[in-house]
C-alpha cells in the first residue's frame, strides 16, 4: 500500500497532464493537482477545438475562479517551460 501511495503522490506532484475539449477534466480539478493540469487546443489538427476554442473554454470553465482558470489555461505551461507571460 505504501508504494501505491508514493506512486500516486509522485504522479500528482511531478506529472503534467494536458487535455482538450474535456469538460470532465475541469470538473475533477479538485481530485488532481490543479498546478499540473494544462488545457490545449491541439491546433492545427483537425480534431482541435479551433476555431471554437474560446466558446469551449467559456462553457467548460463555468464555476472556476479566475486563479484556477489562469493556472489551467496558461500559468502552468508557462511555469513548466519557463516562459514569461
Amino acid at each position: 500500500m505504501r508504494a501505491l501511495l508514493w506512486s500516486s503522490d509522485g504522479f500528482r506532484e511531478n506529472v503534467y497532464t494536458t487535455f482538450q475539449d474535456d469538460y470532465v477534466a475541469f470538473q475533477v480539478r479538485d481530485l488532481c493537482n490543479i498546478k499540473r493540469l494544462m488545457w490545449a487546443s491541439d491546433f492545427p489538427h483537425s480534431d482541435s477545438t479551433w476555431p471554437w476554442s474560446q466558446d469551449v473554454i467559456s462553457k467548460h470553465t463555468v464555476g472556476m475562479t479566475a486563479d484556477e482558470k489562469n493556472l489551467v489555461l496558461h500559468d502552468n505551461v508557462a511555469e513548466l517551460y519557463h516562459l514569461s507571460i
